[in-house]
């Protein structure tokens, strides 16, 4: 009995493989987007504790100034850090949204195939199955012939 053989088998094997290289790319961008997410929170808690040094030091009354505006300019640096952080996230979010659309089409493309073999293969074994009874009915006539001669 012949096998079912899926004439497009090398290009699924090229849709699974472009549909694999979108979701690394996809996994790869939403890590990268968890680690700045992180590095905001750190430098978000840095700011935040250098400010209250700052009014830590004011409280104090004597107040050391060179410590103070040391403080004041690291928390700056926070602050543009912060931002830093925001536009690669935001830039990093436009490419996130275009992994997630290349993997969308890239999926699509993999069932499409995976639903034309399902359907070739299903033709294939209906086809195959006719053949076998038409084989056995032409025997059972072949014999019944046979038998009234």
């Amino acid at each position: 009995m012949p096998r079912f053989n899926f004439k497009l088998t090398s290009l699924l094997k090229l849709r699974r493989n472009q549909r694999d290289v979108c979701q690394q790319r996809l996994t790869e961008g939403l890590a990268r987007d968890a680690q700045l997410v992180e590095m905001r929170v750190a430098a978000e808690k840095d700011r935040s504790a250098q400010l209250n040094e700052i009014r830590e030091l004011s409280a104090a009354g004597d107040m050391n100034v060179d410590a103070a505006s040391a403080r004041r300019y690291f928390a700056t640096q926070l602050t543009g850090d912060m931002l830093n952080i925001e536009h690669h996230r935001r830039e990093l979010a436009k490419y996130i949204g275009q992994c997630r659309q290349a993997l969308m089409k890239a999926d699509q493309a993999v069932k499409a195939l995976e639903k034309l073999e399902e359907n070739q293969r299903t033709e294939f074994n209906q086809e195959q199955e006719r053949r076998a009874r038409r084989e056995l009915e032409e025997t059972w006539q072949a014999r019944h012939h046979g038998d009234r001669h």
